[in-house]
């Protein structure tokens, strides 16, 4: 009986544990704190240190939403420099 019940009770706590809410891609994008929050987590917090595929779950969105912004924001900086340039000619 002593064995299990630590046993039963391991299962009753890990029975308990909720699931983590991924946020989507496009929620990241939308709310950049939120994306700093998550790029936190992944890249030097709780998520860094798992597994490859366990990984790849928490983290996917996070990093597909920060290369949107970062594509999203050399597309501007390259619009406003030719902007820029076609005025003053």
């Amino acid at each position: 009986m002593r064995k299990i019940l630590p046993l039963i009770a391991f299962l009753a706590v890990c029975g308990c544990q909720r699931e983590v809410a991924v946020p989507t891609t496009q929620e990241l994008i939308g709310n950049r704190e939120l994306l700093t929050e998550w790029e936190a987590k992944c890249n030097t917090g709780e998520y860094s240190h798992l597994p490859a595929d366990q990984k790849t779950k928490y983290c996917l969105t996070t990093q597909n939403a920060s290369i949107s912004v970062l594509e999203s924001a050399a597309g501007k900086s390259a619009a406003d420099f030719y902007k820029a340039n076609a005025r003053r000619k």
